[in-house]
């Protein structure tokens, strides 16, 4: 059994009991928010909700990204992964407004709110319920932007609670119940936050655009800098998913050093998975050097 179907068992059985707690904190907040017409207990519990559901997304995201490849993906379902953390991460941003838009209906119409311990009670219940999700995540987040999305989902909501329940005991020895509102919207704005890194993530892999930590011209310095390499061009980095970086180039060699090519193409791959933990490289070898500093050589060619 090979690490990486390790790795996928063990997310694939910490995201279900993740899953299975917020169940069961989301029903129970959705019932004390419309008994006590505590709105930051609702808003906690439409957080968690779109929680349960950006879970989901991850549990199918890591099953999806573990499939093996075929004729039609090449690249096998990588991607997978990064387009459910993306759909999660635009869903919380959904619901942040929709939020906001219900604090501001209850500054414009203040309802009252009643039962207090219940609500608090409630909330308290909801604090334990993420921290134990917290938990259960955090060796997981830095495994793939699915896992650090719902670790996010997770850490956000244990905040909220925390918001949720001194909101509480504010509203049950003062009464001041705009409190309430304050509090759901600062969840809110905290949710808009918290996907703004994925959204931007996600969208830079779609894009293919060179990954967050890698520097191109290092990169191009350190091929260059390899023995027998006279010059590189064409060169392309992007991201295949969140963890796995590749890159293609043509890299110049004298017309005596054609022959090593392939052991030059080894050496140079070996050097860029040690430095830059590129994992997929794809080296063309030429006997032609670029004229030109245009970014990808579109240019004129000349021999070596």
């Amino acid at each position: 059994m090979s690490s990486d179907h390790d790795h996928s068992h063990v997310s694939g059985s910490k995201l279900f009991w993740t899953i299975i707690f917020n169940l069961v904190i989301t029903a129970a907040e959705f019932a004390g928010g419309l008994i006590s017409g505590y709105l930051a207990l609702l808003a906690d519990a439409v957080h968690n909700l779109s929680d349960v559901a950006a879970l989901v997304l991850a549990w199918l995201g890591a099953k999806g990204s573990a499939m093996p490849s075929t004729k039609r993906s090449t690249f096998g379902f990588k991607r997978i992964e990064v387009m459910t953390a993306l759909i999660s991460a635009v869903s919380l941003v959904v619901i942040a407004f929709f939020i906001i838009r219900e604090a501001y209906l209850r500054y414009i119409s203040p309802e009252p709110i009643t039962h207090p311990w219940l609500f608090l009670s409630i909330a308290v219940i909801g604090l334990i319920g993420n921290i134990v999700s917290v938990w259960l995540l955090h060796t997981e987040k830095g495994k793939s932007l699915n896992m650090k999305t719902a670790f996010l989902h997770m850490a956000y909501d244990a905040a909220s609670s925390v918001a949720v329940i001194i909101g509480g005991i504010i509203i049950i020895l003062t009464g001041w119940v705009m409190i309430d509102i304050i509090l759901s919207c600062l969840i809110a704005l905290a949710i808009v936050y918290s996907s703004y890194s994925v959204i931007k993530e996600a969208m830079l892999v779609f894009l293919e655009a060179v990954p967050d930590g890698i520097d191109f011209d290092k990169v191009k310095r350190t091929i260059k800098s390899i023995d027998r390499v006279k010059d590189c061009h064409h060169l392309h980095i992007w991201s295949l998913s969140s963890r796995e970086v590749a890159l293609s180039c043509h890299v110049c060699l004298d017309e005596e050093d054609m022959k090593n090519g392939p052991e030059i193409i080894v050496e140079i791959n070996r050097i860029l998975a040690r430095e830059h933990a590129i994992g997929h490289g794809t080296i063309q070898i030429e006997r032609t050097c670029c004229e030109t500093d245009d970014l990808n050589c579109n240019h004129q060619e000349s021999s070596c």
